[in-house]
């Protein structure tokens, strides 16, 4: 009896350890995070109007707000699988979508899905 509840006891430890996980967050995840940071404008192509405005806000606490032309949609990013998560609220409903990204030029132009934009 004392052998059986000794193979239960290692059994059970085993599997709380085995079962248990890490919830630590990885320095280059929070690093890269954070990379996005602060204030982005649309990079105006050249020879084209200067009518456009495109300014992404990326906040510290995970947040962010896009205006363009004066319609501001705001909501929370992550990155998951090397890829640029943006979540908003839209007519009571969460959208997602996802996006490639490449941070240039000292990490001073960041470009999302192909449109670039410089940090202020």
């Amino acid at each position: 009896m004392k052998k059986q509840l000794l193979i239960i006891g290692i059994v059970v430890i085993f599997m709380s350890v085995g079962l248990s996980g890490c919830n630590k967050i990885s320095p280059s995840y929070t690093s890269e995070k954070n990379r996005f940071v602060g204030t982005w404008a649309y990079v105006v192509p050249t020879g084209t109007g200067s009518n456009y405005s495109f300014t992404y806000y990326f906040f510290s606490n995970g947040t962010f707000m896009f205006n363009k032309n004066g319609v501001i949609t705001n909501g929370t990013f992550d990155i998951i699988d090397g890829n640029l998560w943006l979540a908003s609220n839209s007519n009571e409903n969460k959208d997602y979508t996802e996006c490639s990204y490449v941070f240039s030029e000292n990490n001073t132009i960041l470009t999302i899905d192909g449109t670039s934009y410089k940090k202020q």
